[in-house]
């Protein structure tokens, strides 16, 4: 969803009040981070591509696994289900032959024809019988970098990652200095209507409504309306208890096998990023790229994992 009828403003106009002590006239970095300056109707960004080979799989069957999900119809639970199921009800389609259910099957067989995705996970369906429907081509993986823990505050970094043919697509969105933070939106809400799953790790609580909030407070309202997946979510129903706790880095570790070298703390990232904006370090802002890659690759390699363990 592009915004609409909305004139970019000169950077100058931005909204962003900036901290004391600001370099205006400080020439913002060109080299030293691999990528390249964008300039738009909205100002400068800067833009990293990597092209790296993998693979990212998973069962897609276009709803068909809830076809046989015959507790999608209401007042049907395990007990009732198994019974259908001795009986010869295997499926959604059988049961539109049976004299109670079949009404109710109906129903639940055009959500799926629809592909009603509200309606189907009211009456129960997971985030992986939903992803059933879509192809490794249409999910984007997004990560943010912020200076804060509120949308009050500036984001500086948007790192997305998508899939086709056997590689990988990492793009990071950066603003070198806190006026670019509106051309990097821009550029990000151009990307997003290519996909039609986004890909999180607390994004439904953090990363989604602090790009929301951005984008409202630059006069680019945007709302995501595509299908959110949330492995925070799944690495606590699989894993709670079994790993010290669920951060990212500890999940990576239990089920990667990855352990992060010189990684730099999360805590640390939105003092490093005001002290890059006053020097434009490329050094400093290295890190900070790595982390939001690294954190990148590991939801795609961790998603299978976490379907498997579902």
């Amino acid at each position: 969803m592009k915004p609409a009828n909305i004139e970019p403003e000169k950077p100058e106009q931005a909204g962003t009040a900036f901290p004391a002590g600001y370099p205006r006239g400080k020439k913002l970095v060109q080299e030293g981070l691999g990528g390249r300056e964008v300039k738009t109707a909205w100002g400068s960004y800067y833009l990293i591509e990597i092209n790296r080979p993998g693979e990212l799989s998973f069962p897609q069957n276009n709803g068909l696994g809830l076809l046989r999900n015959l507790q999608l119809v209401r007042g049907i639970g395990p007990v009732t289900e198994q019974r259908l199921q001795e009986c010869g009800y295997w499926t959604l389609t059988d049961l539109c032959r049976h004299p109670r259910w079949q009404e109710e099957a109906h129903v639940c067989l055009q959500l799926i024809a629809r592909r009603d995705f509200t309606g189907l996970r009211r009456r129960g369906a997971s985030d992986w019988d939903i992803l059933e429907f879509f192809r490794p081509e249409d999910l984007v993986f997004l990560d943010i970098e912020t200076t804060g823990l509120w949308c009050s505050q500036p984001l500086f970094l948007v790192g997305i990652l998508s899939w086709r043919d056997g590689t990988f697509t990492l793009k990071q969105f950066l603003a070198r200095h806190y006026r670019e933070e509106r051309a990097l939106l821009a550029a990000l809400l151009a990307e997003l209507p290519s996909f039609q799953v986004v890909v999180t790790y607390n994004g439904k609580k953090f990363d989604i409504p602090y790009i929301e909030g951005r984008t409202v407070a630059h006069g680019l309202p945007y709302r995501f309306q595509q299908e959110q997946l949330d492995l925070l979510y799944h690495a606590r129903r699989c894993y709670q208890g079994l790993l010290p706790n669920c951060r990212l880095v500890t999940v990576e570790e239990g089920l990667l096998d990855l352990a992060r070298e010189d990684d730099i703390p999360g805590h640390l990232i939105p003092q490093v990023y005001h002290h890059f904006v006053q020097t434009q370090e490329p050094r400093l802002m290295k890190k900070i790229l790595e982390h939001n890659a690294q954190d990148l690759f590991s939801l795609a390699h961790l998603l299978p994992l976490l379907m498997e363990g579902s």
